[in-house]
């Protein structure tokens, strides 16, 4: 991976599997239940990917049909085939909250090894308890924040060892500040971060300080735009494609490719899109995603002269 001062050239274009959850591609959380049957094989995503111009996936178990590993090699070495780089997304068991598939950090690295994916997303699947802003190393978290730097500590030998790179994420349970501190505590190179441009307004922090933040230490990213639409009542977060909505995606980018040891951007998208008719709902989470794929080749510059 470049470590810095990345090219637009250079720069690799992906997508995070959730992005077509509604295809069935992407794993449920927060108690979300597809209304049909899933749309795409694993195969059929990847050259759904090389139709669309994509480098690669930020893959979850949510598009793996199962865990065999002797699939899991199989998707890997087609994968390979098409040129597209692979990247694993999990979450641990904290004993806390449960909003998809969770795994023993050990697993994660044999599946990842298996896929042939260098990087392993992992979030904390926190239950936090409010007040929320303001609340950095609240005490009720704190022993969730020492478990994960335990298990990392306990894995980053076998992480070194097989050349994947762990990427804790900020979820939307933790302060970038508290990611640096567990990183810091845990004090590998193997065990970095994952940018999520957007999930920093969970948490009332402001999305671009946390970006700036964790660029440093971040091997992956997903890169996400929301709009904040202001209603008498408050306000609603509402997911939007890559450069319409409230966050500044060109500077996000900007920080990614200046700082981030990476040279790969992963889009994301999460719409709200209505479920009340199946063909509108999946061919607008395609075009939504071709809307993205536009802005990052064509207004970012994201590889767009190779």
């Amino acid at each position: 991976m470049n470590h810095n001062k990345t090219k637009d050239s250079d720069m690799l274009l992906g997508l995070h599997t959730y992005s077509l959850y509604l295809h069935g591609i992407g794993q449920t959380w927060a108690g979300f239940k597809l209304p049909w049957e899933r749309r795409l094989t694993t195969f059929e995503l990847f050259d759904l990917g090389i139709e669309l111009g994509l480098d690669g996936f930020h893959i979850d178990d949510g598009v793996l049909e199962n865990l065999d590993p002797v699939f899991v090699k199989e998707v890997g070495a087609s994968a390979k085939e098409k040129n597209l780089y692979l990247e694993y997304n999990m979450s641990m068991d904290l004993g806390n909250i449960d909003t998809g598939i969770q795994h023993d950090l050990k697993d994660g690295l044999n599946t990842a090894l298996d896929l042939g994916a260098d990087v392993i997303k992992v979030g904390m699947d926190l239950a936090r308890p409010s007040p929320r802003t303001g609340s950095e190393f609240d005490p009720r978290v704190m022993p969730y924040f020492e478990e994960t730097i335990k298990r990392f500590k306990a894995v980053a030998p076998m992480a070194e060892e097989y050349n994947i790179r762990f990427a804790l994420e900020n979820h939307c349970d933790t302060f970038s500040k508290e990611i640096l501190w567990i990183l810091k505590e845990v004090d590998h190179p193997f065990v970095g971060a994952c940018i999520d441009t957007v999930n920093a307004w969970h948490m009332g922090e402001n999305p671009m300080q946390a970006i700036e933040n964790i660029a440093p230490v971040a091997f992956t990213n997903h890169f996400r735009d929301n709009r904040i639409e202001f209603r008498r009542d408050g306000f609603q977060v509402t997911g939007v494609a890559t450069g319409d909505g409230d966050i500044d995606m060109n500077k996000a980018y900007e920080l990614i490719k200046t700082y981030s040891p990476t040279n790969r951007i992963n889009i994301e998208t999460d719409m709200g899109i209505s479920l009340e008719d199946k063909a509108t709902a999946l061919r607008l989470e395609l075009e939504t995603i071709k809307k993205c794929i536009n802005y990052c080749r064509n207004t970012l510059n994201i590889g767009n002269d190779r």
